[in-house]
C-alpha cells in the first residue's frame, strides 16, 4: 500500500525511477492508480522543483529535486518497492510550489 509522502521505485515507460506519492490515502487504496511526481537529480527552477534530503532514500543522485511538471498517474502495479518517506516541511513546500504551477 502507497502512501501521501512516500517515495517508491517505480516502473515508468522509461524506466525504473523514484518518485514521490502526491495523492491522497483515502484514494489509493480504491483506485487503480496513484499520482506521483517522479525524482530527478537536476536541480531546475525553485518555482517547479523541490529540492529533497537523503532521509526520503534517495541515493542515485549527489542532490535530489522532485519536479512539479511531471505530475503524472501511475497504475499501483508499477510501483515497486518503498525507498523512504518526506519530512513533512518537503510535502508541504510540494504543495506550495504545485499550487502555484496549477494556479489553484
Amino acid at each position: 500500500m502507497a502512501f501521501r509522502g512516500q517515495v517508491w521505485e517505480v516502473d515508468f515507460p522509461f524506466g525504473q525511477h523514484p518518485a514521490l506519492i502526491l495523492s491522497v490515502n483515502p484514494l489509493n487504496v480504491v483506485l487503480g492508480h496513484v499520482v506521483v511526481v517522479p525524482i530527478t537529480g537536476t536541480q531546475g527552477p525553485a518555482a517547479t522543483h523541490v529540492a529533497l534530503t537523503a532521509d526520503a532514500g534517495l541515493t542515485g543522485y549527489p542532490e535530489s529535486y522532485a519536479d512539479v511538471t511531471t505530475l503524472q498517474p501511475v497504475d499501483r502495479f508499477s510501483l515497486l518497492q518503498q525507498r523512504g518517506l518526506l519530512a513533512f516541511s518537503e510535502l508541504r513546500r510540494i504543495e506550495d510550489v504545485l499550487r502555484i504551477y496549477l494556479g489553484l
